[in-house]
């Protein structure tokens, strides 16, 4: 029993490593310029070890997507369970996503759009968080920091349309994601702060930048 255990908590391992070698490599190269070869190259294990765990490209990618998105959600719930201030919540969210952007090459923004089942594994993704934001957004107002008078489905979809409209038409090749940014919170979530949210707003933004 102990033996089986070993096999499996090696290949979770395993498994949890490829997706982490391979977001790397997606991120740096673009994802057509990445094939499974490279990437079994560069963990040191055989092409078929790797199609025995994903059977092709797409599989891979798709499972990339979901770790990377549960390490990035993992990482804002621990830090939200020490910090009650939703400003600095929000703060840190961003920052992660500059982050995360910012090692992003151009190629592989360009990429992502030409796999539909992505594209809709990445919208189920933002109408969860939209799901799930009302808590967050309630306790933005009661800290004094978000307007009451606001709908925020309306404010969700807005964002939404903001962040399709700078992908398909390529901003992010035109100005840095760190300008970008400062542009979005400065005139989106301005929008719906109170006077004490905005000027939390500006720290943000001096952090961010």
């Amino acid at each position: 029993m102990r033996n089986l255990d070993n096999i499996t908590a090696y290949r979770e391992n395993l498994k949890n490593k490829i997706l982490d070698t391979s977001m790397l490599l997606f991120k740096e190269k673009g994802i057509r310029a990445v094939k499974m070869d490279d990437i079994a190259k560069e963990m040191g294990i055989s092409k078929r070890t790797l199609y025995e765990i994903y059977g092709k490209k797409e599989d891979l990618l798709t499972e990339c997507l979901r770790h990377h998105s549960d390490k990035t959600i993992q990482k804002i719930s621990e830090y939200s369970k020490k910090e009650k201030n939703q400003m600095k919540i929000i703060t840190f969210a961003l920052s992660l996503k500059l982050k995360d952007l910012t090692s992003t090459s151009h190629q592989y923004l360009n990429d992502i759009k030409k796999y539909p089942k992505i594209v809709e594994l990445m919208q189920q993704g933002r109408n969860l968080i939209a799901e799930k934001s009302g808590d967050f957004v309630q306790s933005c107002i009661d800290q004094g920091y978000f307007r009451s008078d606001v709908n925020y489905k309306i404010v969700n979809r807005i964002g939404d349309a903001v962040m399709d409209y700078m992908m398909d038409n390529k901003i992010y090749q035109e100005y840095s994601w760190a300008e970008i940014f400062d542009t979005f919170i400065r005139i989106h979530l301005s929008g719906f702060c109170t006077e004490k949210g905005r000027k939390y707003l500006k720290s943000i933004v001096d952090e961010l930048s």
